[in-house]
């Protein structure tokens, strides 16, 4: 059934064009062509690649593999073509003699085009491209590449200036020979690219085609006539809209115009299409219930994927999208099981889960993090929730914004709530900041040997679950048996700031017996707003967003001594920062009696004002005889609230050589200081220039 309904979806994407110049051919999806060059009969009859082409990764071809394959039809790109480690293919003239359009409705990195380390590729041969609509071009590490000095592409694309051509054949080494050169007539049109003038060719077959200057800024035939206004790269007749090779605006039942007539609604930036059209892909991605698909939706006279930003959506009938009041929900839909980053990822952005979540993480990197970054805008679930053997999680606080678990559907045992041989986890959330909600369904605890049953009562108080659970679904001898539970509260005795440093002192705690007391753990953090846990960023895995100083426990009290208090020197510290302290003991554990340690609640001190760093790029200029203006951006750190500046002024004694001259009647001036840097330092710059360049946004994989 699955299959049949795949199959369904991409029948909607096989559209047969007809007129305007797109004859006999189909509307194709993205193409990613690899490994084999029989892969790519796909192409066979695409008019459009409604998307991008990729060809990449054939490292067994050689170049009578390509002789004789040929795809004429394809005209249009509607996104980027990118080639890259493609063995044996020496030229793209006979590949693709027709396309002449790339959109760059989405690009590759700002490209449109893309040539990369194609070893063998002797020229591009694009002859009929007359056009890339958006985006530049990079052609790269091409070491056989030849006829890119002979190409204009500002007759192509609006900018050059983006364009990344580098580390291909030198053009000295090239003797690029354009047709006609060879017996002594030129054929080939002419431009000046960087004041030289040149003929313009794709090699040494055919010429660049450029429309003549009675166009303007309108598309050309073959035979140089100027086509329709609304046509683009090219048409089979002058001036009708139903001939053109593309469209310079949108496709309307084989004809280009500038806008969809009403009834009908803009597809993909290229295409009119019906309602009638955009509901069948809504309902078809519906029905299949894949997270490949895009539900469209209808919004500002388009058939988009989904809604933009700011909108949410809506029901199957009318395909309209409606403004946000706050933060968008994101309906995510099935039982999602997250045991890596990987499944986290993939719930990103959800508000919504309309199924239940399954979680059981083991191990990774800066876990508590990444959860937090993937999940933390879920705020309901309308199934269950479990956590089972998460070893690596220490609380549950990453699901920041979870207020809602609904249990339509629940676990074996009616559980909407279920934790199972968490090892490490200690906290569920931080319950006088955070509210939950189960409506419906029981709680399971088993065999999470750090959370104390304390925890667990608090949750089953604010969730609403207290008289809903049965004597076996809370096991009070596994759950929180290798945790020290009933803490005293530590209480700070002293705090002093400095610009650097902060010094706490709190009062003595010493257990009943006072051997187990091992010392004392300071734990600190820059925080910004006074809404941190104990857990925040915290797993079992390592990752920890607090720093940790470790205390000795102070000397015991004898006669004649008093009690020291305990004490510690924090720094080095940032000036003016808002810091978030909290103080715990270390205790050993013991198998013959319980211990109980003490913690002290989170404080939150700021560090000292001290001197700012300087002020940024001074810039002075005078705008009269009498007055000199100064502007300044204010200094990296300040360390403090800034209120005001000083500025210092002298006057400075005029130059003897200024007097020698009577300026009124001679005219003269004195020479100025050059403003260009010294040679060597000019030539640092040049380099550091150079490198940044060298440094082009942009990876191929």
């Amino acid at each position: 059934m699955r299959l049949e309904t795949c199959a369904v979806v991409l029948v909607t994407f096989i559209y047969f064009v007809g007129n305007c110049g797109l004859t006999n051919g189909e509307i194709c999806p993205s193409k990613d062509i690899r490994n084999n060059v029989t892969n790519m009969r796909t192409l066979e009859n695409c008019t459009v690649i409604e998307g991008h082409l990729k060809i990449l990764l054939m490292f067994k071809t050689k170049p009578e593999d390509f002789r004789g394959l040929s795809f004429p039809r394809l005209t249009v790109v509607t996104d980027y073509l990118l080639l890259f480690r493609v063995y044996g293919l020496e030229s793209l003239r006979d590949l693709f003699p027709n396309l002449t359009v790339i959109r760059g409705n989405n690009l590759f990195f700002n490209y449109a085009l893309v040539l990369f380390e194609m070893l063998q590729l002797k020229d591009i041969g694009l002859r009929s491209l007359m056009n890339i609509t958006r985006g530049a071009v990079r052609i790269e590490k091409n070491p056989d590449l030849c006829y890119l000095s002979t190409l204009d592409w500002s007759k192509i694309l609006d900018s050059v200036e983006d364009n990344y051509i580098v580390a291909n054949k030198n053009d000295r080494e090239c003797g690029d020979v354009c047709p006609g050169a060879a017996k002594g007539k030129s054929i080939c049109p002419p431009t000046t690219i960087n004041g030289h003038f040149s003929e313009r060719c794709w090699s040494q077959y055919h010429c660049q085609r450029m429309c003549q200057a009675s166009c303007k800024h309108r598309a050309c035939n073959k035979d140089n006539q100027c086509c329709h206004e609304q046509c683009l790269g090219g048409c089979t007749a002058p001036d009708s809209p139903s001939a053109c090779v593309a469209c310079r605006h949108f496709l309307h039942r084989g004809s280009c115009v500038e806008r969809c007539p009403p009834g009908y609604y803009t597809f993909k930036g290229w295409r009119c299409v019906t309602f009638q059209f955009c509901q069948d892909l809504h309902r078809q991605c519906k029905r299949s219930k894949s997270s490949d698909c895009s539900e469209y939706v209808i919004h500002n006279r388009a058939c988009l994927p989904e809604c933009p930003s700011g909108y949410t959506t809506m029901n199957s009938t009318t395909l309209t999208c409606t403004p946000c009041s706050g933060l968008c929900p994101k309906v995510c839909m099935g039982v999602k099981t997250v045991d890596s980053v990987t499944a986290a990822q993939a719930l990103r952005g959800c508000t919504v889960l309309n199924g239940s979540m399954i979680i059981n993480i083991r191990g990774g990197n800066n876990i508590a993090a990444e959860l937090e970054a993937n999940l933390g805008q879920l705020e309901e679930i309308t199934g269950y929730l479990m956590i089972r053997r998460s070893y690596a999680l220490v609380s549950l606080s990453f699901l920041r914004k979870l207020r809602l678990i609904r249990g339509d559907t629940q676990e074996v045992g009616n559980y909407s709530f279920y934790a199972l041989d968490n090892q490490n986890l200690r906290q569920l959330w931080d319950w006088s900041k955070h509210n939950l909600t189960i409506l419906q369904g029981r709680m399971f605890f088993h065999y999470n040997s750090k959370l104390c049953i304390s925890e667990i009562r608090k949750m089953e108080e604010v969730t609403g679950t207290k008289d809903r659970q049965t004597k076996n679904d809370i096991a009070s001898k596994t759950n929180g048996d290798q945790a020290s539970c009933e803490n005293q509260v530590l209480k700070f005795k002293q705090i002093r700031t400095l610009s650097d440093k902060i010094i706490i002192k709190w009062e003595p705690f010493w257990p009943p017996d006072f051997r187990d007391l091992l010392g004392f753990m300071v734990l600190y953090k820059e925080a910004p707003y006074r809404n941190v846990t104990e857990y925040d960023g915290l797993d079992a895995c390592g990752s920890n967003s607090w720093v940790i100083a470790d205390v000795d426990p102070p000397p015991r009290a004898t006669e004649g001594k008093e009690q020291q208090e305990p004490g510690y020197l924090i720094h080095p510290l940032k000036p003016w920062t808002q810091y978030a302290i909290f103080v715990k003991t270390l205790l050993s554990a013991s198998d013959e009696h319980e211990v109980h340690g003490a913690k002290s609640e989170i404080i939150y001190v700021r560090t000292n004002a001290t001197k700012p760093s300087v002020p940024l790029d001074p810039i002075s200029s005078s705008n009269s005889s009498s007055q000199i203006i100064l502007k300044w951006k204010p200094p990296t750190d300040p360390n403090g609230n800034i209120t005001h500046y000083l500025v210092f002024c002298q006057q400075q004694p005029e130059a003897s050589d200024l007097y020698k001259f009577d300026y009124c009647q001679k005219g003269e001036r004195p020479s100025p200081p050059s403003p260009h840097p010294h040679p060597e330092h000019r030539g640092l710059t040049d380099a550091l220039l150079y490198s940044s360049a060298a440094a082009h946004p942009g990876r191929f994989r």
